[in-house]
């Protein structure tokens, strides 16, 4: 140190000791703490209760709101349900109809079978009786036609009159 600087012996170190400075530090922390309980501890814990009632309503609103929701649920899914069981109901309904309807058309066309099948039958019939009758006048007319060439005569009304019933029962005998 050969310029002449000095060197401080001892660094600058605060003075605990000093009763005097800690006293009014002491005065000044519990002035400013009654101040702020007087004045700022009352609005803060209004506010902080104002905000915890906020959040309690707020959780009560939304627990109704949860409850009025799984409600709405539980009605909407027995709405389903309902609506379901009338649709199976109705299905059913139109599945029974459509069975009823069916046995109808099949009854009735079995009747028009029955009744067709009778009239086709009677029809056969009358042409039955009607190509017997011809058959009849057609056999009596080739009858007389040979008996009168074998007889060589003419027959009069009388003879014919007996040799037609006489045919006709020998003919029915054999056509019957």
């Amino acid at each position: 140190m050969a310029t002449g600087a000095v060197a401080d012996p001892e660094p600058a170190v605060p003075e605990w000791g000093n009763w005097y400075v800690m006293g009014w530090s002491a005065v000044n922390f519990f002035v400013l703490l009654a101040l702020l309980y007087k004045f700022g501890f009352n609005p803060i814990n209004n506010m902080l209760e104002e905000r915890t009632n906020t959040i309690e309503s707020s959780i009560k609103h939304a627990e109704e709101v949860r409850v009025e929701v799984d409600q709405m649920q539980k009605e909407a899914q027995a709405n389903l349900a309902e609506s379901r069981k009338e649709a199976q109901e109705i299905v059913a309904r139109a599945n029974r109809t459509a069975e009823e309807m069916k046995t109808d058309i099949i009854n009735k066309a079995n009747e028009e079978v029955s009744t067709m099948k009778e009239r086709a039958l009677s029809e056969i019939d009358a042409a039955t009786e009607a190509a017997r009758v011809e058959l009849r006048d057609t056999a009596v007319t080739l009858a007389i036609m040979a008996a009168e060439r074998v007889l060589e005569r003419a027959i009069t009304e009388e003879d014919h009159k007996k040799m037609v019933r006489e045919f006709v029962n020998e003919a029915g005998d054999y056509l019957c």
